[in-house]
């Protein structure tokens, strides 16, 4: 049987999950991108934080680092990599990944 609790508890509750799903909401990097854009387009967004990472016959790929959009205590430990790959100057794709630091204790 399930404890029943009084509404007071249940109104604290549900307003603390909304509370918590409302921090979740950060925009992430990729959300601003659009394909077709161009280098200088991205770095206008981003800054100066976007690095040259490797190129290929018609295509180069940048990276995009920072801290995690995660509410919580987590954004101290995740960091966020976003790589861009441009072919003949144009955004064609981006993928982004998680990377958790590894603590000794």
């Amino acid at each position: 049987m399930l404890p029943r609790y009084s509404p007071a508890v249940r109104r604290i509750v549900t307003l603390l999950c909304i509370w918590w799903l409302a921090l979740g909401c950060a925009r992430t990097a990729s959300e601003l991108l659009r394909f077709g854009m161009t280098t200088d387009e991205v770095t206008a967004i981003f800054g100066p934080s976007l690095t040259y990472v490797a190129h290929g016959r018609g295509s180069e790929i940048y990276a995009l680092r920072g801290p995690a959009p995660i509410p919580g205590v987590y954004p101290p430990w995740v960091e966020e990599r976003l790589y861009l790959q441009f072919r003949q100057g144009r955004l064609t794709g981006w993928k982004n990944e998680w990377d958790a630091r590894k603590f000794w204790f």
